[in-house]
């Protein structure tokens, strides 16, 4: 036992000396490494649109109607389906319970003895609720529709059309979550459903540009607490036409307000604000970087200038300048020394720069360029970095192309 203990002691020290060796290597690295600058540059932009619309053409005539009759034609064959079936079911217990009652009655005629405590109980029919027919009126929605607006669109007749159609509310789940104990029970009863709407736009010639179905998600509405189960299954019964009016408006008003974030994206120009990292380097051994702190100075005068155009030509001349003094200080760039001024670390980060600069001048090739050599440079933080920017250049390469080129 006195060996074993002796040998797991020896081990732990050798690990302890193994960990310590390698801090000292990391800390050393540390030190030996130039210090990069994480720097947030905020600046506005004009977010063009996925489905581009002459500047002519820009207004836009805005409908809301229904598409619910064929559901409620649905829920009147259902519910006469339902009935039948009910009644049916009922006259065949119904009939039953008079064979059962018949021969009872001919016992007590012939042995003159009551035979009340055998007879059957009578059959009820089975409650069918009548349907909630879904609302034909939208004119409770025009206020809604009227607030919608897509940024630089004007209302208008002569341009594009979109219309709103209102699909029917479905998959209503009654949801009950009981607390306390004893007297102080409680039940408390919400109900989930869905309330889709179409958003379907038209060119001015009346040919179709864009189609989808939004807000089909779960929507919640609270319908109280109650004492008992059935306390609420009264409530409900003499309230359920009015608990399906009200989650339909509420679900429609929600479901139009929500196509407005679709309109806007697909068709307006959107200004937006954007929070960019720009990277520089701090001082390192007797190193100058006055010029990485020249092209970042110059680099957070062009962003700041982006919002100024559409298409960016205002913050052009500016943002060329920004990429070639990148572009100068990369010419000195040695990729296997870290040792170097300009080396791996401080190139990659450059890189970066340069994705972000070429992305607003609409020059997507060299974006491509960078993403891939940010992607081989073996640097974790430029890798990083690229990889959370990946979706929105895409998404801006995609509508630079619908509209400028």
């Amino acid at each position: 036992m006195i060996g074993l203990n002796h040998f797991l002691y020896l081990q732990k020290n050798l690990l302890m000396k193994k960990l310590s060796i390698l801090l000292i290597l990391a800390l050393g690295f540390q030190l030996e490494a130039q210090n990069i600058d994480d720097n947030f540059i905020t600046f506005s932009y004009i977010q063009v649109p996925l489905i581009p619309i002459e500047e002519g053409n820009r207004f836009v005539h805005i409908t809301v109607e229904q598409d619910v009759a064929q559901a409620n034609q649905d829920s009147s064959a259902n519910y006469h389906i339902r009935l039948a079936n009910a009644t049916s079911l009922y006259e065949q217990k119904l009939s039953e319970w008079y064979t059962k009652m018949s021969l009872l009655q001919q016992q007590e005629n012939t042995g003159g003895v009551s035979q009340s405590q055998n007879y059957p109980i009578k059959p009820c029919l089975e409650y069918v609720p009548t349907p909630i027919m879904h609302s034909l009126d939208v004119q409770n929605l025009s206020s809604t529709v009227e607030s919608l607006k897509i940024p630089g669109f004007q209302n208008g007749e002569t341009g594009i059309v979109v219309k709103l159609k209102v699909l029917p509310l479905r998959d209503i789940r009654i949801n009950e979550r009981k607390s306390g104990s004893g007297a102080q029970t409680k039940y408390n009863y919400s109900c989930n459903y869905y309330l889709p709407v179409k958003i379907e736009v038209y060119s001015p010639s009346g040919a179709p540009l864009f189609e989808k179905v939004i807000g089909n998600k779960k929507r919640t509405k609270s319908l109280g607490v109650y004492k008992s189960k059935f306390e609420f299954a009264d409530w409900f019964m003499k309230n359920r036409a009015s608990v399906y009016a009200q989650a339909e408006k509420q679900g429609r008003i929600a479901s139009i307000k929500a196509s407005s974030q679709v309109l806007e994206n697909q068709f307006g120009f959107v200004k937006k604000s954007r929070k960019a990292e720009i990277y520089s380097v701090k001082k390192y051994k007797d190193y100058s970087y006055s010029d990485i702190a020249s092209a970042y100075s110059k680099t957070n005068e062009a962003l700041l200038q982006i919002g100024n155009s559409v298409d960016r030509s205002a913050a052009y001349d500016a943002l060329k300048t920004a990429r070639n003094m990148w572009t100068d200080i990369l010419e000195e760039s040695n990729l296997q020394n870290k040792k170097e001024r300009i080396n791996a670390k401080v190139s990659a980060i450059i890189w970066c720069n340069l994705a972000e600069i070429s992305v607003w001048m609409g020059d997507f090739n060299n974006v491509d360029v960078h993403t891939q050599n940010i992607k081989n440079s073996g640097v974790f933080k430029a890798k990083n970095h690229i990889n959370g920017e990946g979706s929105f250049y895409n998404d801006q390469k995609i509508r630079w192309a619908a509209n400028f080129e």
